[in-house]
């Protein structure tokens, strides 16, 4: 289990070992934290003293047990931040306060700085467009949650530390609701239903998500048919969990992957024809407003690229 202690000029992070993450190697376990740092380098980053392990230091090949805490106790070179750049981009605000906004992410677009991608992101955009933006200090300031790149739609940004504290918790306790909209390779038989498999890093493909019993994190996906076509299905799907790729991997395991997802898709040479890019669009959000207590209920609608496509589909 992760527990963050960190604050706007702190870079502590403690993880508590629970009873279905002991026995791992620390540093798999680590490398399982970190979706852009490899398993080498936290090998490196453990032997220059920079994990603890119940206060003491530790060998990347200790196996975790029920109760230890690591805690990352600086912050090494892999993991230091620089400074990001604003930059005017397009942003498609749906909602703004004083304390928050909520942006219609376009597809193509990364949510925070990482390798290739060093000002062309969310982030760049949102401090061009709000300088004054106080949150927590690194590459994502702001960011409570994400959206892959190619996955189009609502994603919230806080405007203060506060604000992104408080979001932070409500997604914790699973109280922000996120509700996509995706179409997928098959006739879906069910009107309704709920995926309930652990995920974890795919051991072979490192960048890679997978359905494992090994360093994995409990993820549950729950969805409806909302139209059916000759060969695909259009679904709304509500995560109870915010796992990395977990609609995407959730999918591809019932038989069912996203239309044009170039990872974890079908090998359908119609479903490549039908579009560029995944057809996967967080449609609506649901949250409590920190400050005001009021909830906020949320709409993006489908982008024109995606909505050409289910036309055709209507029209075959």
């Amino acid at each position: 289990m992760y527990k963050s202690d960190m604050t706007p000029h702190e870079t502590t992070q403690t993880w508590h070992i629970e009873e279905d993450e002991a026995g791992q190697r620390l540093d798999r376990y680590l490398a399982t934290q970190f979706s852009d740092v490899s398993r080498t380098t936290v090998q490196q980053i453990i032997g220059d003293g920079a994990v603890l392990v119940n206060g003491r230091t530790s060998k990347p090949g200790y196996t975790l047990r029920i109760g230890d805490e690591v805690w990352l106790a600086k912050r090494p070179a892999p993991f230091q931040t620089k400074s990001v750049k604003p930059r005017h981009l397009p942003l498609d605000i749906v909602y703004e306060d004083d304390d928050l906004l909520v942006v219609n992410k376009a597809a193509g677009m990364v949510v925070h700085p990482a390798p290739g991608h060093s000002d062309d992101t969310l982030v760049n955009a949102v401090l061009a467009y709000y300088p004054d933006l106080q949150g927590v200090e690194g590459l994502r300031p702001g960011i409570v949650h994400r959206l892959d790149r190619d996955t189009s739609g609502l994603i919230l940004v806080a405007k203060n530390a506060r604000t992104q504290a408080a979001l932070l918790e409500q997604m914790k306790q699973h109280q922000v609701v996120k509700r996509y909209l995706a179409l997928v390779d098959g006739v879906v038989s069910l009107d309704q239903g709920s995926i309930d498999a652990p995920i974890g890093r795919d051991a072979r493909h490192r960048q890679q998500m997978t359905i494992t019993t090994v360093g994995s994190r409990e993820a549950r996906t729950h969805f409806r048919v909302v139209e059916r076509f000759h060969r695909h299905t259009l679904l709304l799907l509500q995560l109870e969990t915010g796992r990395t790729h977990q609609i995407r991997v959730h999918l591809r395991a019932i038989g069912h992957p996203v239309v044009g997802d170039p990872v974890y898709g079908s090998d359908n040479p119609q479903d490549k024809n039908l579009l560029n890019r995944q057809f996967l669009h967080a449609y609506q959000l649901t949250f409590t407003h920190p400050t005001t207590g009021k909830v906020i209920e949320l709409e993006a609608p489908l982008p024109l690229d995606l909505e050409s496509v289910l036309a055709r589909k209507s029209s075959l």
